[in-house]
């Protein structure tokens, strides 16, 4: 017998596991389902998909995790009964997960006008979401503001920043495809907080010496060569300590503001 009627409980002893198909229960390793469920409940229009043996045991196809953490919250479980034959792992492996670009276009298309402007930078540059996101934050890993971009929260903190560090990663990455990676972006990030830093110099340097424009395995690699192909045939200037430093008080600053905003919190739990 099957059914597409859905059906709600919280007799969470109602069900059983699949052992042989369903992966291994993990709760712990699920934040973002626990954040979500937390946020909007079990959705009726997500019900987790039961059999029935043929000793009336309601045994879990899909959705076990699901059903653990609406046991762990004491929500409502929405269920179905279907006795089609499938294979769950197949099944959940064809889906594809949202893109960091999915969650942009949906918070633009609802009128979140920091999406948008993001989407456009990151268009404008020629650069993935994330890195967007990061640098249109101020900050300059994606991972710590990923909740509130997820989540449509995200802003615009630090344009000017991002501007410089977008323009000048872009034209020597057009001079040099090859060293465009993600210590290149940390090290673009760490000269344009050098105050009297010239961009236009060592764009200008690095079409005179392409030859010195080399890919490295870290920030401080790229920031020593960034040092080299800016003073090639000039007065020399230092680079790499100054952007190092000036990286350090940035990191400093945020620490502080983050401890400020954390102190008042901790004292009203």
């Amino acid at each position: 017998m099957s059914t597409t009627k859905i059906q709600a409980t919280k007799n969470y002893k109602l069900f059983k596991r699949h052992d042989d198909e369903n992966r291994p229960l993990n709760v712990a390793t699920r934040r973002k389902l626990m954040q979500s469920m937390k946020l909007y409940g079990f959705l009726k229009c997500y019900p987790i998909i039961c059999y029935r043996t043929k000793a009336g045991q309601l045994v879990v196809k899909d959705g076990q995790h699901r059903l653990a953490i609406a046991e762990e919250l004491g929500l409502t479980v929405y269920w179905i009964e279907d006795a089609s034959d499938f294979d769950v792992a197949i099944v959940n492996s064809a889906m594809k997960g949202w893109t960091n670009k999915d969650y942009a276009l949906k918070w633009a298309a609802n009128g979140v006008e920091s999406y948008a402007k993001m989407l456009e930078f990151a268009e404008r540059f020629d650069i993935a979401v994330q890195h967007a996101v990061a640098l249109l934050s101020g900050t300059t890993v994606f991972t710590n503001v990923r909740d509130a971009f997820i989540g449509g929260t995200f802003k615009i903190k630090d344009q000017k920043w991002a501007e410089a560090v977008a323009s000048l990663y872009s034209q020597i990455g057009q001079i040099c495809p090859r060293i465009k990676d993600q210590f290149f972006m940390l090290a673009c990030m760490a000269v344009c907080r050098i105050e009297d830093f010239d961009h236009g110099r060592l764009i200008v340097q690095a079409e005179k010496c392409r030859e010195k424009l080399l890919k490295y395995g870290t920030r401080d690699g790229y920031l020593g060569m960034i040092e080299e192909v800016y003073n090639y045939g000039r007065r020399r200037v230092p680079v790499t300590i100054p952007a190092q430093n000036a990286m350090r008080e940035r990191n400093a600053t945020e620490k502080k503001k983050k401890a400020a905003v954390a102190e008042p919190q901790k004292k009203a739990a």
